[in-house]
């Protein structure tokens, strides 16, 4: 009941000439059905290959970053070291001259 319910208004739009062209728009109607049928497949192939390319981009960019913040992180450490040995030898000059 509530299948024919929800089909009426298309019944309504069904021209009245007869059988052959009911068959007619009968046919025109799974035309459509198998048209966005294969739209929808074709969009949905189309965003799983845009999903993998954006995948693999933030894999990229992200491992880039990675090495990135790593060579940062040496650099820094580098010069902590060469800012306290550079301290401790100006304190030690200062000392030095004071005597």
């Amino acid at each position: 009941m509530f299948i024919v319910w929800r089909k009426i208004p298309l019944l309504k739009e069904l021209p009245e000439e007869g059988v052959a062209s009911m068959q007619d728009a009968l046919a025109q109607e799974t035309k459509k059905v198998v048209s966005s049928q294969k739209e929808k497949l074709l969009r949905s192939e189309q965003f799983a290959k845009t999903l993998s390319r954006a995948k693999t981009l933030a894999s990229a960019t992200e491992k880039r970053t990675a090495e990135l913040m790593g060579k940062l992180q040496k650099k820094q450490e580098e010069r902590k070291e060469e800012f306290t040995e550079s301290y401790w030898d100006q304190l030690r000059k200062r000392t030095k001259r004071k005597k």
